[in-house]
């Protein structure tokens, strides 16, 4: 089995006792306490905020950005409010713009910046649904944002999710 870390709690990477990859959220309310807060943390930056003043929405869309997860099933929305980057988690029946669907696993691997965008498109690891060259816009930006996803899962006490 992979390396456990700090008592029972998992690695991003460990296996079952039949050898199957064990999934790095175990439940959707786990995912949006790590990746929805974080979501909220990148959404009160400079570069967010600039973001939003540059974007503009397509005709009968309210949001920006929509990650559906599977394993465990969650979704979180990118919306915005009062001129802010406003994070949605569960279902919702605001109309994203631009939808990415992949496992949590995978998001969780390309938000700690392991895993290329590109190339995770080309092998069907995310799908998206709406105009790609928006979110091939934002890929400089993200950068910055990969090593504040490990610095915050530190800073949180889950550093069991980390590589």
């Amino acid at each position: 089995m992979g390396g456990q870390t700090r008592g029972s709690k998992k690695t991003w990477n460990d296996r079952d006792e039949r050898g199957i990859d064990m999934p790095v959220f175990q439940s959707e309310q786990e995912l949006y306490d790590v990746l929805g807060r974080f979501f909220e943390r990148v959404a009160e930056t400079e570069e967010s905020k600039e973001l939003i003043a540059a974007t503009e929405l397509g005709p009968g869309y309210d949001a920006f950005v929509q990650y559906i997860f599977h394993k465990p099933e969650a979704k979180i929305t990118w919306t915005h409010e009062n001129g802010k980057l406003k994070i949605v988690c569960g279902e919702t029946a605001l109309r994203p713009e631009l939808i990415f669907e992949q496992t949590a696993d995978v998001g969780h691997k390309f938000w700690l910046g392991k895993l290329d965008l590109q190339q995770a498109l080309a092998r069907q690891q995310i799908k998206v649904q709406g105009p790609l060259v928006n979110a091939l816009k934002v890929l400089p930006q993200l950068d910055a944002i990969y090593p504040a996803y490990r610095d915050y899962l530190q800073e949180i006490g889950r550093s069991d999710l980390l590589p």
